[in-house]
Parts: structure tokens; C-alpha cells; sequence
């Protein structure tokens, strides 16, 4: 049944010699040889990997004790933050990650602002874990790791006093880095605390967004949070340089408070954006309501671009303090165009839509009501404007609304437009502020939108700026 290799490949029959090989005896040769040679190539290509895996795991571990010595040769330990970077050694990309955080004596790990307001005990030390990945990596190998603790040159805390954690991140969720903290006693409690001592008070923020005031007295204080850069951040609600107030520090313990601060998204606004009557003259302490963030805000003044905190919804604006119904101090329904109601054409109006800003930009059209007027005097630099009873389906205004604009280049008869929020108005002008007059409303020219209207007799100066279509 079986023959020898020799005899086979050999036959003694010489006939048998020159009858060759079978096409089956050949496809099974190259099939065993095929078997053969991939089997090597695996093997060699196996221990190429394995030898490349190794290398490049002996360059990782330098880089992970790199990393580690690092971070134990800074001298304040609450400048350590978690990181990320790259290193390129022979081809391969080396991703070096630290992450850092603070342990406190009751065993509260945190990287910045622990979670409860008090109860977490004094900062103890920062522990450190650097895990290093490389390119081209078998999934079966895992990454380097190294962990270690590190101590502070001094004391965080003595048990007399305590700590103050600050975060800041933006609106992803990653800390911003360089922001200017300010902590001081909240005058407003009835228990403040004390001015911090120079060496008490934090530095910047760091790569984490944390900063920490260390051996701060007991008491209740406020932080404030800037940019010394200039750069235009705000926090949700607008505010350049948000406080955080009550924050309690107890005697041996750790409390913290977060902030969301983020590089503003510029909004270019066009006032009175549809008036095409020529330039018109904007109150100087304009009011803009901003809507879509977590509360209401307002601007003040006409600026832009006007700078809002980046939110994906985008924000919609209304000319004039737009207060809702039951507001605190009345509400002012008036500069909501969408408030007032159907007119006798059977036309409404409606508010300008959310816009949002692409690449931290955006245009924002702003209609507002346009009036042209004569000052009392040619010698009159200052124009009011006050809300007042509420005409022609003006939704009103309980909150008295008042503004002021400064005039200078009116027309060759004496004349200049004004541009204010919808609403009813009472116009005046004078040389000051507190020196004012009745002056005279020229031409109704009416709205941007809809229809202006007049008062007579004593009330020749009202004015009714009426955002509804008028046809």
C-alpha cells in the first residue's frame, strides 16, 4: 500500500521512469508546500511582530518614567494636570496619556472640584497614572502603565483651616486652562471668611481648568473668574466675569465650586435692520433681551458684535428689556413683537428667529421701530424717550422703560431718527440730561414693519412704534 519515496519518484521499471507525475500528485505537492511556506511566513512574520512589539514596548516605558520624573520634578503640585501628547521614535508615534487627581485623607479622589460641598477632608497628595500606547500595536499587548503619588514641598492644610477647588471647563466639558481666580470673603454672609495670605491664593488655571486656594480660614467666600488675556469668554449667562458666592470652607476640609466659561460666539447685530429711510440714532444704554440660554439675559448698551457663550441652538433677540408676564417688577410685553396682537388688517407680527453662529460667527438682523422728530431747541444734544401708557393694541409696559440718546447730526431742517423698541413712547429733548422739553414728532414715517402712530393735542410728543404689518 505504501511505497517508498525514493522508489516512487525512482521506479526500477524504466517504462515507469518515463511515465512522470500525476496532475493529483502535483496539485498535492504544491498544496504541502504551500502549507510549508505560509507557515514559515507566519512563524517569521509572528516574531517580527513580537520583536517590534518588544522594542517599541522598552521605548514606552522610558517614555512612562520620562513622564513620570516629569511630574515629579514640579515644584507645585497643583499645576500637575491630565495630558496628552505624541512622540515619534523610529517611525513609531508613541501616545503618552497622564492623568492626575487630587486624594484627599478621607479618600475622596477628584481632578479638581470634589462632588460634595463639605466633608471631604484635607488634600493629601495627587495621584498620577501615565499610560503609554504606540502605533501598530497587537491587540493582544497591553499598554505601559506607571503609577505613582506625589507629595507637596509644604503642607496643603493645617487642621485649622481648609481648601477651595476651582474647575472650569467649557461648553464640551474640557478644562480651559489659564483663567484668572479671584478669592475673597462674601461679605453678603453672615459668616465671611478672611483675605487670603499671598501664598494662600491660586494661580491660573491649569491644563485641567482647576485652580486651589490652600489654608484658607473657615467662613463663607466668593470666587471670580476672568481672563487677563482680554479674550471675549462668557459663562451661560453672558457674564464675562462670572462669581460663585456662599461658598462655606469648614476648619480641616475641602469644598469647591464649577464654572462653565467658554470663548464667546461674536454676533454682528444690524439695529433697525429693515429701516432703509437713511442712518438712524440708537439710544446710548440700549437694552437687548437674549433668549436661549439657561435664563433670560440682557445686553446693554448697542454693541458689536455682541459676544454670547457658544451654544449649538444658537440665541434669538428682542430690541428693548423684554419682560415676561409676572415678571419681578412687572413685565414689559411691548418690545415682543410677537406679543401684540392682531391688528385690524388681520396681520401679526412675529420675533426675529434663533440664529446660530458658525465658526464662533454670526449675523443677526434686529428690527426695532423708527421715528424721526425735531428737538425742542437747535441747542439740544440729549433726546428721552420713556415708556408710557400703551395705544393702538400696544401690549404694554408696567416696568417703566427709559432712554437716552445723545444727537449731534441732525438734518438741514433741525431734524434726526430715532431708533427704539416697539412700544409707546414719551419723547423729550434738552441741552442735558435733567433739562428737558416737549419736541415735535415729524412726518410718520411709520415703522420698519408696520405703522407708526402719533399723539395729539398734550400728547403731540407720544409715539407708538407698531411692529404688525400694516396691509
Amino acid at each position: 500500500m505504501f511505497q517508498r519515496l525514493s522508489a516512487r519518484l525512482r521506479p526500477l521499471d524504466p517504462e515507469a521512469r518515463d511515465a512522470g507525475l500525476s496532475i493529483v500528485e502535483v496539485v498535492v505537492a504544491l498544496l504541502v508546500f504551500a502549507i510549508i511556506t505560509v507557515g514559515s511566513i507566519v512563524a517569521i512574520g509572528t516574531t517580527l511582530t513580537m520583536s517590534s512589539d518588544n522594542r517599541s514596548r522598552e521605548v514606552a516605558t522610558n517614555l512612562a518614567s520620562q513622564a513620570v520624573d516629569v511630574a515629579r520634578g514640579v515644584s507645585d503640585i497643583t499645576s500637575v494636570a491630565t495630558a496628552t501628547t505624541t512622540s515619534v521614535v523610529n517611525g513609531t508615534t508613541f501616545t503618552v496619556v497622564r492623568t492626575a487627581a487630587f486624594i484627599t485623607t478621607t479618600g475622596v479622589d477628584t481632578t479638581c472640584a470634589p462632588a460634595a460641598s463639605k466633608g471631604n477632608g484635607q488634600l493629601f497628595y495627587k495621584r498620577l497614572q501615565v499610560t503609554v500606547t504606540w502605533s501598530g500595536m497587537r491587540s493582544s499587548t497591553a499598554p505601559v502603565r506607571s503609577d505613582t503619588i506625589l507629595a507637596p514641598n509644604s503642607r496643603l492644610n493645617d487642621p485649622d483651616t481648609g481648601s477651595i477647588l476651582i474647575s472650569v471647563k467649557d461648553a464640551s466639558g474640557a478644562g480651559v486652562p489659564g483663567v484668572v481666580v479671584t478669592v475673597e470673603p462674601d461679605a453678603q454672609s453672615t459668616n465671611p471668611g478672611t483675605a487670603l495670605a499671598a501664598g494662600s491664593k491660586p494661580a491660573v488655571t491649569n491644563d485641567d481648568g482647576c485652580a486651589v486656594a490652600i489654608k484658607v480660614t473657615e467662613g463663607a467666600y466668593k470666587v471670580t473668574i476672568s481672563r487677563a488675556d482680554g479674550a471675549p469668554y462668557r459663562d451661560a449667562e453672558q457674564k464675562a466675569s462670572p462669581v460663585k458666592t456662599g461658598i462655606v470652607v469648614g476648619k480641616g476640609d475641602s469644598t469647591g465650586t464649577s464654572f462653565t466659561y467658554d470663548l464667546a460666539d461674536a454676533y454682528a447685530i444690524t439695529y433697525a435692520s429693515t429701516y432703509t429711510g437713511g442712518s438712524v440714532v440708537l439710544p446710548d444704554d440700549l437694552k437687548t433681551t437674549v433668549i436661549g440660554g439657561p435664563t433670560v439675559t440682557g445686553l446693554t448698551g448697542p454693541t458689536t458684535p455682541a459676544y454670547l457663550f457658544p451654544q449649538s441652538t444658537g440665541y434669538q433677540m428682542i430690541a428693548g428689556d423684554y419682560r415676561a408676564p409676572g415678571a419681578s417688577g412687572g413685565s414689559c410685553l411691548s418690545p415682543d413683537p410677537a406679543a401684540w396682537p392682531v391688528n385690524a388688517a388681520g396681520k401679526k407680527a412675529d420675533r426675529a428667529p434663533f440664529v446660530a453662529a458658525a465658526d464662533g460667527k454670526a449675523a443677526y438682523p434686529l428690527p426695532m421701530g423708527v421715528v424721526t422728530i425735531k428737538p425742542a431747541s437747535g441747542r439740544d444734544t440729549v433726546v428721552r424717550a420713556v415708556s408710557t401708557t400703551a395705544l393702538q393694541g400696544d401690549p404694554g409696559c408696567q416696568a417703566t422703560q427709559t432712554y437716552y440718546f445723545s444727537i449731534s447730526g441732525k438734518t438741514s431742517s433741525g431734524q434726526v431718527s430715532l431708533a427704539l423698541p416697539y412700544g409707546t413712547w414719551l419723547l423729550t429733548s434738552g441741552p442735558s440730561v435733567t433739562s428737558q422739553s416737549s419736541l415735535t414728532v415729524v412726518g410718520l414715517i411709520g415703522s420698519i414693519l408696520g405703522s407708526l402712530f402719533g399723539g395729539t393735542g398734550s400728547s403731540a410728543n407720544v409715539v407708538t412704534l407698531d411692529p404688525r404689518p400694516a396691509k
